[in-house]
């Protein structure tokens, strides 16, 4: 089941009021308490100097005390009585029991009478003769703390709704910038890798823009490159399938069984010269999707150059070519062994392919060891490469001018692109006394071990 995406306006307005909401309840618990204990202190206050003017009037006005109270609603929820040496009753309010009210003598105690809950307040007069208690319901009281709590809490109940609209007033504003950068993705085709401007964008958003930006850049290098591969691609293969329907017409309609044999080995050459641009070319495309993905292991260098030597070494015989692997200790790299090889066997068969066949014409590999890195060197003794065009036969399908030799123009960027995913640095450079053409493939220390 796909899960719905989320509301980045929502989550903020959401996670805004929630916070709020939680910071504003604390606040106001925390209040309610403080002012619910000042609350207790101001009416126990408040009872004390009730209980005080009491005792003022004990003696003979303390009989018609309870007679001129005034009627108010309040009255109901505060009592008192006048006890004569704590023990006769002289004077009470209508609601107050015939009982004493705590069994306190001083000061403030809870009590329960009637069904209801009590906080009493004891104080004798000054002659020692009255006891006075004053009382007053837990439910008065509580009745005055709940409508404080009220008070606090009624404006987050308005609060809340009108700081959810500025939010979302605010928050929509503020995105307006990732609407506007969706608008703009929306309206480009397949074809617009140009950049997006990001000059008035939202500091936020720049790494965001960067890396897209970055992103486009390297789509459209990449679809520039699968242009070029395919329009070379296309152009070089033309050229064999062209020969081989060509000679297969010699064939067909040759008279003779000789001339039918020379057509038919020129489409035998043809195919050979297709399968190996065609096995490039696979090459090729399995290195630009990174089909290695990092899985080094470590390899003999030398070893993979005596196996790149010994596969090179019936083209280099039929040549007339000496193919040669200088003697050397095992030298441990990290890298993709199969990809080493082809990078190897190009470099050999590269070099093998353009020496000129005369005496002492050779080709020399070398492994090195030295400084932590590890390097590879081939030197043959053809005609070289002029240094002008040293960087360009690393492209794709290049081919030095004036070469007489068939090839694809593949073989050395295959060798630049393995060099580059195992962080290698391919070079070239004169052979010896200037001639001929020196390859080194040179490995980073940490390749080595």
């Amino acid at each position: 089941m796909t899960e719905r995406p989320f509301s980045l306006r929502l989550r903020l307005i959401g996670g805004v009021l929630a916070l709020v909401t939680v910071i504003w309840l604390a606040v106001a618990l925390v209040a309610w308490f403080e002012t619910r204990h000042e609350t207790e202190e101001i009416l126990d206050a408040h009872l004390a100097q009730a209980a005080a003017l009491l005792t003022a009037f004990v003696g003979h006005e303390a009989e018609d005390l309870g007679e001129h109270l005034p009627e108010h609603r309040y009255l109901r929820k505060v009592t008192f009585q006048v006890w004569e040496d704590g023990t006769r009753l002289r004077v009470h309010s209508a609601n107050a029991p015939d009982h004493r009210l705590a069994q306190s003598d001083h000061g403030f105690s809870d009590t329960e009478f009637d069904g209801r809950r009590w906080r009493v307040y004891s104080v004798w007069s000054p002659d020692e003769h009255h006891l006075v208690q004053v009382g007053e319901t837990r439910e008065a009281r509580d009745s005055i703390s709940a409508e404080l709590a009220r008070h606090l809490l009624a404006p987050l109940v308005i609060a809340l709704p009108l700081l959810a609209l500025a939010l979302a007033l605010l928050i929509g504003r503020g995105l307006r910038p990732l609407s506007a950068l969706a608008e703009d993705i929306g309206r480009r085709d397949a074809s617009r890798l140009d950049p997006i401007d990001a000059a008035n964008a939202p500091r936020e958003l720049k790494p965001v823009l960067d890396r897209l930006n970055q992103l486009f850049a390297h789509l459209g290098h990449s679809l520039e490159q699968e242009r070029r591969f395919t329009a070379d691609a296309a152009h070089e293969l033309r050229t064999p399938l062209a020969a081989m329907r060509t000679h297969a017409q010699v064939a067909q309609g040759a008279g003779d069984a000789a001339a039918r044999g020379a057509a038919l080995t020129h489409v035998i050459e043809a195919t050979d010269r297709a399968t190996h641009l065609l096995e490039q070319l696979l090459t090729l495309a399995r290195l630009d999707a990174d089909a290695i993905n990092g899985r080094f292991a470590p390899c003999d260098l030398h070893r993979l150059a005596a196996e790149a030597v010994a596969l090179a070494a019936p083209t280099a015989i039929a040549k007339d070519i000496e193919l040669s692997l200088a003697d050397g200790p095992a030298i441990e790299i990290r890298g993709e062994a199969a990809l080493l090889g082809v990078l190897l066997r190009n470099l050999i068969d590269n070099a093998v392919r353009y020496s000129q066949k005369k005496v002492g014409a050779g080709v020399t590999v070398r492994t090195f060891a030295d400084g932590g890195s590890a390097r590879v060197e081939i030197v043959d003794q053809g005609p070289g490469i002029p240094a002008a065009e040293r960087a360009r036969v690393l492209d794709r399908f290049y081919r030095v001018t004036g070469s007489d030799e068939s090839g694809s123009g593949l073989g050395l960027s295959i060798a630049a692109r393995i060099a580059e995913l195992h962080g290698a640095r391919l070079t070239l450079d004169s052979g010896p006394d200037g001639k001929g053409l020196s390859v080194r493939v040179v490995f980073p220390p940490d390749g080595t071990g």
